[in-house]
């Protein structure tokens, strides 16, 4: 989902990030607290206890954020899914997997793994809310530990909507493929549930702002991501039955590796319609990818002196793929973004072909006008 993170370790052997966008919600959440949760519940007290107990409690909701994702994480990796990331953003977390569930039991249960996890927090906090209240501890404390619970709850319940990309997106989804057999109903299925569920959130958030509210607009915003999601989550379904050298570029444009980046701009990129371009090295393999946006990063009195070879994205960063492999599952993992990516095809250690992110969609288009996916024409 998310290209690049802040790294914070890695939990079960898992590497585990956070989107930049992670502050943005933290600050929200701490103000939220601080402001309009902990001074009215328990007035009285020093600003400073105030912002401290709330910032306390947002970072113990962002962990319990994560310990929804790392359930699923574990849940997948008792039916072989490797989960290649955690990702903490502004709208929640992700764990991507290097596969989709094998079986509609497997998707449905490792969908449901997390929502549950939220469920139990939420009883834990509740819980330990009470005893807190009980014996007497701060009211402070008692709040914040409510409103966890309430929040985990809250949590567990939106993730169960009928939507993808949600949880129940994914329990829907293998509902319909344990009843027709056919995971790609399934997929449709959930996407068309998520297109709906999300249009109508966008609705309920923008209209009262006809009235000059505007305090559901985070509704909409959520609404429009879901919406957004689910028409990406039928892309491979699109794809399947096609192969990677059914739409690749073949004989791409190359970068030299060994050429500067003065050299390569003035006598190819000037006269190439391209802006991103496989690299490889002198004996002809593949060794990365660079676009025109990254060579504007290498300063104008630098270009005569750096090579190509240290001014690109090497081989590993680079999204990868054999003539012979399955176009959906190249697609879902990679993701290629416009300008930005090019899935490198390569055979025997040689850039083949590159499939872009207009490849992919030519495909689709083609599919939804029942016309056969040709290979592309070179140049």
């Amino acid at each position: 989902m998310f290209k690049s993170s802040i790294p914070l370790g890695r939990i079960a052997g898992v590497p585990v990030g956070a989107h930049w966008s992670v502050l943005v919600i933290m600050v929200l959440l701490t103000e939220l607290l601080a402001i309009r949760v902990l001074a009215p519940a328990v007035p009285g007290q020093p600003a400073w206890v105030y912002w401290a107990v709330a910032a306390g409690t947002a970072v113990t909701f962002m962990a319990s954020l994560l310990a929804h994702e790392v359930t699923h994480a574990l849940v997948g990796r008792h039916f072989r899914l490797r989960t290649k990331r955690i990702t903490l953003w502004l709208l929640g977390g992700a764990a991507e997997f290097d596969a989709e569930p094998p079986t509609p039991k497997a998707d449905a249960l490792v969908a449901l793994s997390g929502p549950l996890t939220s469920l139990v927090l939420g009883g834990v906090c509740y819980g330990l809310a009470e005893v807190a209240a009980r014996l007497g501890f701060s009211w402070l404390l008692v709040t914040a530990l409510a409103w966890l619970a309430f929040t985990n709850g809250v949590l567990a319940a939106f993730n169960l909507l009928p939507a993808t990309p949600l949880d129940g997106g994914r329990v829907l989804r293998a509902v319909v493929w344990k009843r027709t057999g056919d995971r790609e109903h399934g997929v449709s299925a959930a996407a068309r549930s998520g297109r709906f569920v999300g249009g109508g959130l966008v609705v309920l958030g923008v209209l009262p702002m006809l009235y000059g509210r505007f305090d559901l607009l985070l509704m909409a915003f959520v609404g429009w991501f879901i919406m957004t999601a689910a028409s990406t989550e039928s892309v491979p379904g699109q794809l399947s039955g096609l192969r990677v050298a059914d739409v690749m570029t073949p004989d791409p444009v190359v970068a030299p590796g060994w050429w500067t980046v003065h050299a390569f701009l003035d006598r190819v990129a000037a006269n190439s319609p391209h802006r991103v371009f496989p690299v490889v090295s002198f004996e002809g393999k593949a060794t990365g990818l660079v676009s025109l946006g990254e060579l504007t990063r290498v300063p104008p009195d630098a270009r005569s002196r750096t090579r190509i070879d240290k001014a690109c994205r090497q081989l590993a960063a680079a999204p990868s793929a054999h003539p012979d492999d399955r176009l959906d599952k190249v697609a879902f993992g990679a993701s290629p973004r416009l300008g930005r990516d090019l899935i490198l095809v390569v055979l025997d250690e040689r850039v083949v072909g590159v499939i872009s992110p207009n490849d992919i969609a030519r495909a689709i288009e083609l599919r939804a006008l029942d016309q056969p996916v040709r290979r592309n024409i070179p140049g």
